[in-house]
């Protein structure tokens, strides 16, 4: 290398040198007014946020402030607790924290905060040191120095997960209930103070045959009850303000002139502030019901009357029939008397045996009628002491010396028709007396409870009776002894009065051994 070239080479080295150097003062000189910039923005931080310390320190939600490119340099207690940073943290950036997911929403955030000068109702996932995932609500400011230059940035910072968690379950319930109100198969309607319809379900579209354009807006009571129903669905509109509820039934006609009868049950309808702001209907269309309603009443007094109607032809039959029986009676005395000792013993027997018939036959025709006037009059219910009824009824029959009646209990008090359990009680006794066949008879008379009934039982040791006539013997005009005495009427007026009481009545026997009837009465 020439003297020339090495010369050139050293001043090259020489500029690069002085270069550097001018470089590293420039550098330096930057680092320091850098530096000193954000000293001064410290300062100034502090300066504008001492003047609302007060505030700073006692505002409920998380209040931070950070310098223009994210990075925090102030916090408050809440911001601490919310985000789990400190300010002695250097390397917290608050934009740092949103999701990754979030990365556009923030970058388009912090533009226009700084170029608008404010943010407000920013919405944006972050993700907290300690405390996972949070949605947070954002409103947010630029800090402006003396010269109004942008120098920070202040923003509230408030944790709406849960609040947002709440309003989602909100609108999922009011999505599920809003389904339910439109598909549910009863008429649901709201009208304002007014009268005037707000709201409908399709229900209530159907049943008016009106669309809910023509029903938003009207007032019900113009088109819908009938004329002389008016005066009932204004008196309960106003008794809704009033704060009442109650149903009732109201006549109206839908779209077609149709007469239709609904059920409504109505309620007030309050505001947010708890004022009565309208009512709510809930309509039930009972039409069908009410025509069944309508032929029943229609059918029960057809019955009634015709219940009356067989009454009083059972009375005029049984008069009737008895009238010639007693004058047939009268002339087998009479010929018997004319005919004193003229007649052969055959003869007698045979009147006799007329005579026994006639009886029966005059037994039969009162058995049907008493058989026939059960349960067809509404005689009042009332309270009858059992135990007194049938102390009474025993000092009324005629019970042989060799036969005794043991109550084994205290008989109950309850609600009945007297003369009715009057009938049961002598019907079954006599029954057990009559078919006693032991020298020394026993008649037990014991009840239980048993839920809401009383369970009578009359035990006898009697001839019994055999399975197979266990349900016969209930029926009427089935008797197991013919005798003029028995009609075979007797049991069924006993369960005809169980029935018309509510109970049941079943039996045990063996025969030869004894019986025992079962019944329950009502409490």
């Amino acid at each position: 290398m020439s003297q020339e070239e090495v010369d050139l080479l050293k001043r090259a080295l020489a500029r690069e040198k002085a270069s550097r150097k001018a470089a590293e003062a420039i550098l330096e000189s930057k680092s320091a007014e850098l530096y000193e910039t954000t000293q001064q923005l410290k300062k100034l931080v502090k300066e504008k946020t001492s003047e609302l310390q007060g505030v700073f320190e006692n505002i409920v939600d998380a209040y931070v402030v950070m310098d223009l490119w994210g990075n925090v340099l102030k916090m408050n207690d809440a911001a601490i607790h919310l985000l789990g940073y400190d300010n002695r943290e250097s390397d917290f950036n608050l934009l740092e924290l949103a999701d990754v997911s979030e990365a556009e929403n923030v970058m388009n955030g912090f533009e226009n905060l700084i170029s608008e000068g404010s943010v407000t109702n920013f919405h944006v996932k972050i993700n907290t040191k300690h405390n996972g995932q949070k949605l947070v609500h954002i409103n947010a400011s630029i800090i402006l120095d003396e010269n109004n230059k942008p120098i920070a940035a202040q923003g509230i910072v408030r944790d709406i997960t849960l609040e947002k968690k709440f309003q989602n379950a909100l609108e999922a319930e009011k999505q599920k209930y809003s389904s339910i109100i439109a598909n549910m198969n009863i008429g649901l309607v709201e009208v304002d103070l007014d009268d005037r319809i707000t709201m409908v379900n399709q229900t209530f579209i159907n049943m008016t045959g009106y669309s809910k354009e023509e029903l938003i807006g009207i007032k019900g009571n113009d088109i819908l009850p009938i004329e002389t129903d008016k005066s009932l669905s204004t008196k309960k509109l106003e008794e809704r303000k009033q704060d009442k509820t109650d149903s009732y039934e109201l006549r109206v006609k839908n779209k077609k002139g149709e007469l239709r009868y609904w059920l409504v049950s109505g309620a007030p309808n309050y505001d947010i502030e708890g004022k009565v702001a309208g009512s709510i209907g809930i309509n039930l269309d009972i039409t069908e019901m009410k025509s069944l309603q309508l032929q029943k009443e229609n059918l029960l007094s057809k019955l009634a009357k015709s219940n009356d109607e067989l009454q009083e032809y059972a009375h005029i039959v049984s008069h009737d029939l008895k009238s010639p029986l007693r004058s047939i009676d009268a002339l087998i005395s009479w010929i018997k008397e004319d005919n004193k000792g003229k007649l052969d013993e055959v003869s007698l027997q045979n009147f006799d045996h007329i005579g026994t018939t006639l009886e029966k036959m005059e037994q039969l025709i009162s058995d049907v009628l008493e058989y026939s006037s059960v349960g067809s009059d509404d005689t009042k219910k009332v309270e009858v002491d059992t135990d007194i009824l049938i102390n009474e009824l025993i000092g009324m029959l005629y019970v042989p010396d060799h036969i005794t009646i043991n109550i084994k209990n205290k008989l109950p008090v309850l609600r009945g028709d007297k003369t009715k359990l009057h009938q049961l009680f002598q019907n079954l006794l006599s029954n057990a007396i009559k078919f006693i066949d032991k020298p020394a008879g026993e008649i037990i008379i014991k009840v239980e409870p048993s839920g809401d009934y009383y369970e009578f039982s009359i035990s006898d040791n009697g001839i019994g009776i055999e399975k197979q006539f266990h349900d016969k013997i209930f029926k009427i005009f089935h008797s197991l002894n013919k005798t003029k005495e028995s009609t075979g009427i007797g049991l069924s007026i006993v369960k005809k009065i169980v029935d018309l009481h509510e109970g049941q009545i079943w039996l045990e026997s063996q025969p030869k051994v004894g019986t025992t009837f079962f019944f329950t009465l009502k409490k």
